[in-house]
């Protein structure tokens, strides 16, 4: 069934439609709100003082079908059994995988916004995004904290899309990361007070899929690879600041190894003081890497993958606990990987959250994880 869906998918992004829209399901059973339990030994030690937990998720992808069923209903219910370990982290991000410009055409008309309704040449899915802002205020509704906008749909709405997308953003009360407005200041640095202090976030993306950015308004991984190291000198340097977590989208799509690009980036990253690195793009999860580095062991989560899209590719919620070190500084005493899979009927999609232990078909996403990133898991003891 699961091959089926997943050829059912790749033909719908070749821009095959269904007759049908995508109702609203519940909650499945069995939703998890058991606390993880790291199997990886702590990478760290910790000196005394507070600490700060991060879950960091993959793309946030809207096809057609998602944005039906999200404009009807919401958008939580479709990650209802992730919700738990979003609400419960310190800080909890996505990447936000498209714009989010009322009333803008794929052309770049800017039409009176017909509100959330898919279909209208404004809200539209593959291969160019845009996204009703009622998405941001689920995100900010279900405990996500900030989301990166850096990625290779950032420019799908072009220069006054990505402009509009802030805009919504800040009106959503949504932090982001990894774009900034035509013609403002080269500052791509967002910093967020934590109880352990503060910590700076850096975002950047590999490609805008050739879409022009004649500002430059997206921090490029490679193009900006000099930029984005002396961001992050500066910032680990900074005694104001605690720590530096960096989020690239970057890497190869469908496929779980990472690339020598990807390796390279994230032995500079981690040289240069990076507290972590986790990046996107992939649609698939790729593997957890542990690289020495200035702040001790540093966590490389080279892919999450997808968070919800119409795909039934394996994913993950990378989870971080972050503790003072011998010089106050932060440093991450355990990582791990909740696996996640999205799943489908003929009448609905959902995120599906399997307990460890499950066998079969809920067991997979599980498995796979084990096999990509193997001794990571923190998957969820349930009832």
């Amino acid at each position: 069934m699961i091959r089926i869906l997943a050829g059912l998918a790749l033909v719908i992004l070749a821009g095959c439609q269904v007759d049908q829209p995508v109702a609203a399901r519940t909650t499945p059973a069995g939703q998890c709100r058991a606390t993880p339990v790291f199997e990886a030994a702590p990478l760290n030690a910790c000196a005394p003082g507070p600490r700060v937990s991060l879950a960091i998720v993959g793309d946030v992808l809207l096809h057609w079908q998602l944005q039906q069923l999200g404009y009807a209903r919401d958008f939580r219910h479709v990650w209802a059994q992730a919700a738990p370990f979003i609400e419960g982290a310190d800080i909890a991000i996505a990447n936000l995988e498209g714009p989010v410009a009322p009333g803008l055409t794929r052309a770049g008309a800017k039409l009176r916004d017909p509100g959330p309704v898919w279909g209208s040449d404004v809200y539209t899915g593959f291969p160019t995004f845009n996204y009703h802002p009622k998405i941001l205020a689920d995100l900010k509704a279900g405990g996500f904290d900030l989301v990166t906008t850096a990625n290779n749909h950032s420019m799908d709405r072009g220069a006054r899309g990505a402009d509009l997308t802030l805009a919504e953003l800040s009106r959503a009360g949504l932090p982001s990361v990894g774009m900034i407005r035509g013609g403002a200041a080269r500052d791509f640095v967002l910093r967020r007070q934590t109880p352990a202090g503060t910590l700076s976030f850096i975002a950047c993306s590999f490609s805008t899929n050739g879409l022009p950015d004649p500002e430059r308004q997206v921090l490029m991984c490679y193009r900006d690879k000099a930029e984005l190291l002396s961001m992050v000198r500066r910032e680990g340097a900074d005694p104001k600041v605690a720590g530096v977590i960096v989020l690239p989208h970057w890497g190869v799509e469908y496929n779980n190894s990472p690339n020598a690009q990807q390796r390279a980036l994230a032995q500079d990253l981690v040289g240069a003081g990076a507290t972590a690195v986790v990046g996107t793009h992939p649609h698939v999860a790729q593997p957890f890497q542990v690289v020495a580095g200035p702040q001790g062991a540093t966590p490389v989560v080279y892919s999450t993958g997808n968070f919800i899209a119409v795909q039934d590719h394996m994913g993950a919620m990378a989870l971080l606990d972050l503790c003072p070190g011998s010089d106050g500084r932060l440093v991450t005493h355990q990582a791990g990987w909740i696996a996640m899979q999205m799943r489908f009927s003929p009448t609905a999609y959902w995120l599906d959250v399997a307990p460890a232990g499950s066998s079969g078909v809920r067991g997979a996403a599980a498995q796979e994880m084990a096999r990509i990133a193997p001794g990571f898991s923190a998957q969820p003891q349930c009832r």
